[in-house]
């Protein structure tokens, strides 16, 4: 998708991601990660996995994870946080992330992952998890293209999982089941514009224009 674009300077800048941040209950976490996203990113298309600042990261790592889209209807989480692990019951790494959404959301949701990955762009989802526990939640999750060492897409999923508020507690399931719900959301234009609107009707989210940046 990218061979006929012109890639463009970037500044450090988070004006592009102001609508996410505002949808955000963790606006400043939030700000956080982006900011070091941007820093590693520079003038990239995306930062490369190896030069993630592991230190700056490490009061987050726990609620991020790095997915892995190899083809339609594969997401593999590469990393999962040890926070995520533990809202799940489990340690999914090596695992397809669509096996535990529910049914419903799945080619959504795969679109969704595909944009981060090929186009690429970014996501803010809000979305309702249902914890095995019984929990509801409302989460919140930003996802970005991280680079594998090659330049170009495919790239990888990172995603900052920033905030879980209770929505409601009711009886044990068998497992745990993300996007029950779909909340709302926003893609982000990293500079390489987003999709036209059949495709955003399909995410039902809105798009953040690049000029702002």
């Amino acid at each position: 998708m990218l061979a006929d674009r012109h890639v463009p300077h970037f500044e450090i800048s988070l004006e592009r991601y102001e609508p996410a941040i505002a949808l955000s209950d963790a606006p400043e976490r939030l700000r956080e990660f982006l900011t070091i996203y941007e820093e590693i990113r520079g003038d990239k298309i995306a930062p490369a996995r190896s030069d993630l600042d592991l230190r700056r990261l490490a009061r987050m790592l726990p609620d991020i994870t790095i997915m892995e889209r190899s083809e339609p209807g594969s997401v593999i989480y590469r990393l999962m946080g040890t926070a995520v692990a533990e809202r799940l019951g489990a340690d999914l790494t090596g695992h397809n992330f669509l096996s535990y959404l529910d049914e419903t959301e799945c080619d959504r949701i795969d679109l969704g992952v595909s944009l981060v990955t090929e186009w690429p762009c970014g996501t803010f989802a809000i979305y309702q998890n249902a914890y095995a526990s019984g929990l509801k939640v409302r989460a919140e999750s930003i996802a970005l293209p991280l680079d594998t060492g090659t330049g170009e897409a495919p790239f990888l999923n990172i995603s900052l999982h920033s905030s879980q508020s209770m929505i409601s507690f009711g009886q044990e399931q068998d497992a745990s089941v993300i996007g029950t719900q779909w909340l709302g959301g926003v893609v982000i234009d990293l500079g390489y514009g987003v999709p036209d609107q059949s495709v955003m009707d399909r995410l039902k989210v809105g798009d953040v224009d690049a000029d702002q940046s």
